[in-house]
């Protein structure tokens, strides 16, 4: 009973972070008028991720992840709820930041401890259900947001959110189940310059395993640039909400996302039943769904349609959710021992992707349109994707000539 706890701990988790996505981006919106504010919401939320990322798969490894879950649900939940008392775009900028930190150790422990509780063979099925799960939370989290923040204000919303999070706090107090803790290196200690030696440390290694796995490289480079692309779609769903109807951008906001998670649920179902994905046809599939999943952001943004954005936001939700599914997958076939920092590296790059595209991705909408600045993002991810796929082919014909 506790293993599907525990999944159904993390849907209701993201439910509270879906929700806060939508209330916090509207509410700075409306509050300054700005791109370039909005922008710096999302940059600010995720210079947070990149710094806990530098230290958050360290932590992953040596303590007890599911106190470190329990610790940032609650920490989320109390920042989220000084939006309602201090709504203002300094305080705004400052909780996203805290949020950034606090959603990356969380990310990062729970990713790592998945095969643990569900076994190795069990990775792809239970990343499957994950994502199925956290794709009904995206539907009901920003559909729910939109209406009720435009119909009982963002307060409402904010209060939902933080409770959700509470919740799951007290649902994994109540949880327990083996960490295999002793199996991993717990060190402990004293002084600045040895706690920085020890993290030095850890990284090298990181980075030692991964220079050793050269497909899981290219995954984590196309990863990096993925998730730059991303930066151009989630700063210009909430423009393209308001250029179908400014008077009810947070329900098209809401609206928008939620279809394309509609999208992410069909592919949970469809991905566990294909039973050819495993060994370098991971990589491949992650690789050629990446492309599908930019093509489909490319398309939806060239128009403001309502029924042509919607069709294509939810295809464009079956392909994200096939690529970050693989994904997650992928890194999850690594060693125990090491998981927690692979997770960490994975999410260090989500999060310097992310910020280098927050701060191009204004300068770019300064100077061209919005389905151009999409293009151009989304444009690059193709393209890194196809040039990968040239040179892993290129590489596996000339090994067969060797032999």
């Amino acid at each position: 009973m506790n293993r599907k706890i525990f999944l159904y701990v993390k849907a209701f988790s993201d439910l509270g972070t879906f929700m806060d996505m939508i209330a916090i981006n509207v509410l700075m919106y409306v509050a300054t008028g700005s791109s370039a504010w909005l922008a710096a919401t999302m940059a600010v939320k995720t210079l947070g991720g990149v710094l806990s990322s530098l230290f958050s798969g360290v932590l992953a490894d040596r303590f007890d992840r599911r106190k470190i879950m329990i610790g940032t649900d609650v920490f989320r939940a109390v920042i989220i709820l000084t939006l309602v008392f201090f709504p203002n775009p300094i305080m705004i900028l400052v909780v996203c930041f805290f949020i950034g930190i606090f959603s990356s150790f969380f990310a990062v422990s729970y990713s790592a401890e998945i095969p643990q509780i569900y076994g190795q063979d069990k990775v792809l099925e239970t990343n499957a259900l994950i994502s199925r799960l956290t794709s009904i939370s995206l539907v009901i989290g920003f559909i729910g947001a939109g209406i009720i923040t435009d119909i009982l204000g963002y307060e409402i919303t904010l209060i939902i959110d933080a409770l959700t999070y509470f919740v799951s706090a007290l649902v994994l107090l109540g949880m327990k189940w083996e960490t295999n803790l002793t199996e991993r290196k717990v060190v402990i200690t004293n002084g600045f310059k040895d706690k920085l030696i020890n993290i030095v440390r850890d990284i090298k290694e990181v980075y030692s395993y991964i220079l050793l796995a050269p497909m899981l490289l290219l995954v984590n480079i196309v990863f990096l640039v993925g998730a730059f692309a991303g930066a151009s779609h989630n700063l210009g769903i909430p423009l393209l909400a308001e250029n179908i109807d400014a008077s009810r951008q947070s329900l098209y906001y809401g609206l928008i996302w939620g279809v394309w998670g509609i999208g992410s649920v069909l592919a949970t179902i469809i991905l566990p039943k294909l039973k050819f994905l495993h060994g370098n046809r991971l990589f491949y599939a992650c690789f050629f769904t990446a492309m599908l999943m930019s093509t489909g952001f490319i398309t939806f943004f060239s128009s403001i349609n309502l029924s042509i954005v919607l069709t294509f936001a939810f295809f464009t939700g079956v392909f994200d959710a096939c690529f970050t599914t693989l994904h997650a997958t992928v890194l999850q076939k690594t060693d125990n021992h090491i998981r927690g920092r692979i997770f960490g590296v994975g999410m260090l790059l989500k999060s310097l992707g992310f910020a280098l595209g927050f701060v191009v991705a204004p300068i770019l909408l300064e100077a061209f349109t919005l389905p151009k600045m999409v293009l151009a993002f989304h444009g690059t991810l193709i393209l890194t994707c196809l040039t990968v796929l040239i040179y892993t082919n290129g590489k596996r014909k000339s090994m067969e000539l060797k032999m």
